[in-house]
């Protein structure tokens, strides 16, 4: 695909995985804004509500071109129905939850900022170890959906 035709690309991939960092990558490359999804999840320490999270997401996927990263398999639909691409990373759950630890015990506040990381609990090491298994099988669904993507 021609790089003028990348306009809107949706990244997911288990978290931990260096989404963040592909997308800002991805997005100077190509010169397209990037939207981290979990920097809109949280308002400050608290969920946001849903339909606030919902509205924030339609206002970027609205734009006329985007990079939305993250994890948001409840909302990956409305991603899909306008994206360009789709690109999905299957990464190791080992690699994702060695670099969970890493960014929990860095120094560096970059690394830290990145996501809505705020501490490690046995609820997140289980989402990251099954997030393949029990994903996989959405997006194969969303993918023969959306066979342009």
């Amino acid at each position: 695909m021609a790089k003028e035709k990348l306009k809107r690309i949706a990244v997911i991939v288990r978290p931990c995985s260096g989404k963040s960092t592909f997308a800002i990558n991805l997005g100077k490359i190509l010169n397209i804004p990037v939207c981290h999804l979990d920097k809109y999840v949280f308002d400050g320490k608290t969920k946001r509500d849903m339909q606030e999270f919902l509205s924030i997401k339609q206002a970027f996927i609205d734009e006329e071109s985007w990079i939305i990263e993250g994890c948001s398999f409840s909302t990956l639909e409305m991603r899909l129905a306008r994206a360009d691409v789709l690109i999905y990373c299957d990464l190791p759950a080992w690699l994702c939850i060695g670099r969970l630890f890493k960014r929990l015990f860095s120094f560096d506040k970059k690394i830290l900022e990145t996501g809505c990381l705020k501490g490690i609990n046995w609820a997140l090491i289980k989402y990251i170890w099954n997030f393949d298994r029990d994903k996989r099988g959405n997006i194969e669904k969303l993918c023969k959906k959306y066979p342009e993507v």
